[in-house]
Parts: C-alpha cells; structure tokens; sequence
C-alpha cells in the first residue's frame, strides 16, 4: 500500500490542480490496481479549491482520507476547537471548520462517498 500525504506548501500555483492528480495517475500506472494507493486530503475547502482536482483524484485512489482535526490552534485567536463533528454554537471565529464542514465538502466537489474515510484525532 502507498499513502500520499501533500502538505499545503506556502505556495499553491494554479497548475498545482492539475500536477497532483497527474502524479496520482501516473503512480497508479506504475503500481496497478491489485496495490492501495491512498492520500491524506486537506479540511479547509478553500485548500481543496486551491489544490486539488476532488471528483478526478479519487479516480486514482483507494480511498482518500479528509483531516478531521486541526481546525483551529495556535495560529488562531481566540482559542477554538481542535476536531469538532459539528461547528459549535457560538463559535467565536470567523470560519466554520468541523467534521461536517469538511466531508460535506469534498462531497460536494465529486468525491465519492463510498472512498472516504474521515480522519480523527485520538
């Protein structure tokens, strides 16, 4: 099994769309169908727009796995949840990050339910 793990570089080109479901394709021409090829995608769904090809990567892959936490940390202000399953009622920031934000996302943009796996933190 092969997993793929793109990290959001500070920069994101255009073409990056493109270039990541080009590399998943060309690593499934290499390996074939009987090994998993799987990656781990991001949570924000502006890091999905900005990154990623979602109802064409899945094509390539066993199954995708979505961040499921990491929503929020150090980096923000006020302090807010970390992996939440639903965005919080009175959630002091300005974007709205959950579990169901996330999946909901990603299906909204083409990926298929049946080769999703929700990532969680424990």
């Amino acid at each position: 099994a092969s997993n793929g793990n793109m990290e959001p570089p500070n920069v994101v080109r255009p073409e990056d769309r493109q270039n990541f479901t080009k590399l998943l394709a060309e690593y499934r021409r290499r390996m074939g169908w009987n090994r998993d090829l799987t990656a781990f995608l991001p949570a924000d769904p502006v890091q999905v727009d900005r990154g990623f090809e979602a109802a064409k990567v899945f094509c390539y892959l066993t199954f995708g796995t979505l961040q499921g936490y990491d929503y929020h940390g150090a980096w923000d202000a006020p302090a807010d949840q970390q992996s939440a399953l639903r965005v919080p009622k009175g959630d002091p920031s300005e974007f709205e990050f959950s579990s169901e934000v996330t999946v909901n996302a990603w299906l909204r943009r083409g990926a298929p339910r049946s080769k999703t796996v929700l990532g969680v933190p424990f």
